[in-house]
C-alpha cells in the first residue's frame, strides 16, 4: 500500500509542503507520480520523517466536535462556547447603543435645520423689507425735478411716438 502526498504528511505529522519540497529535492523518494499524484512507501517516508505518535490530547483536539462519552468533556467546549457567546452579546449591545446614539444625532441635527431654515427665512423677510425702506428712501433724497421738466417739454406726439425732445 502506497501513501498519497496529503496521507504521508498527515502520518508524518508534517505539512504536505514540507513532504512536497523533500520529494522535490530528492530527500524522499516516491514510486510513481500519476494524475491521482505522488505514490509513497510508507518504509521511506518513516527513514526520512519518523513516524509521529498521536496522544489522547491530541486526538481529543482534533475531534472536539464529536460527541464524548459524558458531561465532564463538554464542560471546556461549552464553557468556550459561552465565552464567545459572551463576547458577542456585548458586541451586540455595543452596536445597538452606537445606532440609538446616532438616531439621537439624527433626529437632533433635523431640528437644528428645521430651525436654521426659520432664521434664514425670517432674516431674508427682514433684509428685504430693509432694502425696500432704504430704496424709498434714496427716491425721496434724490431730485427727480429734472425727469419731470424733461418730460413737459416734450410735445405730446413725441411722447406718443417715443421720440426725444433733442431730436
Amino acid at each position: 500500500m502506497y501513501l498519497t502526498l496529503g496521507q504521508a504528511a498527515k502520518e508524518a505529522g508534517v505539512a504536505k509542503s514540507t513532504i512536497s519540497k523533500a520529494l522535490a529535492s530528492g530527500k524522499l523518494s516516491y514510486r510513481e507520480k500519476s494524475s491521482e499524484g505522488y505514490k509513497i512507501d510508507p518504509a521511506e517516508l518513516f527513514r526520512v520523517y519518523p513516524k509521529t505518535t498521536k496522544t489522547p490530547a491530541d486526538e481529543l483536539t482534533a475531534n472536539d466536535w464529536q460527541q464524548g462519552r459524558g458531561d465532564s468533556e463538554f464542560l471546556p467546549y461549552s464553557a468556550k462556547f459561552e465565552i464567545q457567546l459572551a463576547g458577542l452579546k456585548s458586541l451586540l449591545a455595543e452596536k445597538d447603543r452606537r445606532i440609538t446614539d446616532l438616531e439621537s444625532d439624527r433626529a437632533q441635527l433635523r431640528e437644528d435645520r428645521h430651525r436654521l431654515t426659520e432664521n434664514w427665512q425670517e432674516e431674508r423677510v427682514k433684509l428685504l423689507k430693509l432694502l425696500e425702506d432704504q430704496t424709498g428712501t434714496v427716491k425721496l433724497l434724490t431730485d427727480e425735478r429734472n425727469k419731470l421738466v424733461a418730460q413737459a417739454e416734450r410735445g405730446f406726439w413725441s411722447r406718443v411716438f417715443g421720440r426725444s425732445a433733442a431730436a
